[in-house]
């Protein structure tokens, strides 16, 4: 399979009809000009669907921990002893040494961390499906433990590319 997007253009070459398309492609495969593209199967767009997920929780994960921090520092709290930023140490300072007066604050304080400990659970959940769906595909790769291997799921083959 060929990309489109890859095809040699010269410029000002805009007249396009199949026969000039199917000429000039044979042109460029005689020559070499072309590039192959893979084309990834159902299992392995579910699997890059999967790590999609996960980078937006990181992503997630990111604001939520900025907003918590900057929470913190709009109302001067700031940790002396918690070691760095977001490790349990850290974590557990916030639970343990930051009070407020008010109710509302303290409320808003536990909700901010409610959410930066949900969306730790939801990134250990989605990357124990990646390990789940990169196990799978080790073992139908048939004996190509390479990275490439894991990534074609054992495409090992140019007939299985398409081409």
């Amino acid at each position: 399979m060929i990309a489109p997007s890859l095809i040699p253009k010269k410029a000002g070459d805009r007249v396009k009809t199949d026969r000039r398309d199917a000429e000039k492609l044979a042109r460029c495969y005689r020559a070499g000009e072309l590039t192959a593209v893979w084309v990834p199967d159902e299992a392995h767009e579910a699997l890059r669907d999967l790590v999609r997920a996960r980078e937006a929780a990181k992503k997630d994960q990111l604001r939520h921990r900025h907003r918590l921090g900057k929470f913190l520092l709009r109302h001067g709290k700031r940790p002396t002893d918690a070691g760095e930023a977001w490790t349990q140490k850290y974590v557990n300072w916030i639970r343990i040494h930051v009070r407020f007066d008010q109710p509302a604050l303290d409320a808003t304080l536990a909700h901010y961390l409610e959410e930066v400990a949900h969306i730790a659970e939801r990134i250990a959940k989605l990357e124990q499906a990646i390990d789940e769906a990169v196990a799978q595909r080790l073992r139908n790769s048939r004996g190509d433990r390479s990275l490439a291997g894991i990534a074609r799921g054992g495409a090992n083959d140019r007939r299985h590319c398409g081409l």
